[in-house]
């Protein structure tokens, strides 16, 4: 395939804190949003809506992510008996007496 090299600017969605949560749009699939007031970026998924996308934390750890997105005490369900710690990481145990369908309830410890 013969490269050809095309002159183009990308500009990025871009709106206030304020506004964004307002209009709460789904951004595509790997498109950028900016709150050009706080400098905070979300990337888009195609399904879920702007309130509900996490930010973008360029340069964290994973233990960081881990404690922005999951804090001490978050509770994640799972279908069935999978442990979030094989996928995200930290120390999550079972809920207690929360077992009544084929979801199961865990609290992240560490």
């Amino acid at each position: 395939m013969a490269e050809k090299e095309v002159n183009v600017k990308v500009r990025l969605r871009t709106d206030s804190a304020v506004n964004w949560l307002n209009v709460n749009p789904v951004l595509l699939k790997g498109e950028i949003g900016v709150e050009e007031d706080t400098g905070r970026i979300k990337i888009g998924n195609g399904k879920s809506s702007w309130a509900v996308l996490p930010y973008f934390f360029a340069g964290m750890s994973k233990q960081e992510i881990l404690d922005a997105f999951f804090p001490i005490n978050t509770v994640r369900i799972t279908v069935g008996d999978i442990n979030p710690a094989d996928t995200l990481g930290g120390v999550w145990q079972k809920a207690v007496g929360t077992q009544r369908t084929e979801f199961t309830y865990w609290v992240r410890m560490e």
